[in-house]
């Protein structure tokens, strides 16, 4: 998997992440691959399948403009690009990839595996560094410097997550 961080703070949002991808035999890889990026009126930052967070690229998805259409759209988006299988009793299995949607109006959202919503109210991390990085927002969360609390939590998951690894992007939005 990979670490993707976001904090909400004054109307805006920010968004960090790293840039290593772990293949299915656990080898790991320094991809090319833009984790977070813009998409209509949202920041979208994933981890999980790297095809996942390529199919919802602007060259392939329009996101709605509720937000809370999201979670309906991405389903039926990933289906028909087939990042979608069924498990041994036919239920529909998403890829594990979890999704972090920052909107213009400065709110965050997560979109977990089984595409349940919620909104954050201040900090969040998602993927296999997540523990460390919520664990390292957590003791700086009265840094004023919002690009340095995202930086320190990656550093800090990829010290302890061998499926994050530098370099590290930071996005403000």
């Amino acid at each position: 998997m990979s670490t993707v961080i976001a904090i909400v703070d004054d109307g805006k949002i920010w968004m960090g992440s790293d840039s290593y991808a772990t293949t299915s035999d656990g080898e790991r890889r320094r991809i090319i691959c833009k984790k977070m990026f813009m998409n209509g009126p949202y920041l979208i930052g994933f981890v999980g399948s790297v095809r996942t967070g390529q199919v919802i690229t602007p060259k392939y998805f329009e996101p709605p403009n509720d937000i809370f259409e999201f979670p309906d759209m991405l389903l039926e988006q990933l289906s028909n690009k087939g990042c979608l299988g069924t498990n041994s009793e036919d239920q529909m299995v998403f890829q594990s990839s979890n999704f972090l949607i920052g909107t213009k109006e400065g709110k965050l959202y997560e979109i977990l595996s089984d595409f349940q919503m919620s909104e954050i109210a201040d900090y969040t991390s998602v993927g296999s560094g997540s523990p460390y990085a919520l664990g390292s927002l957590y003791t700086t969360r009265k840094w004023k410097n919002q690009e340095k609390r995202i930086m320190t939590a990656l550093k800090v998951a990829c010290v302890y997550d061998t499926c994050s690894g530098p370099p590290y992007v930071v996005e403000e939005f």
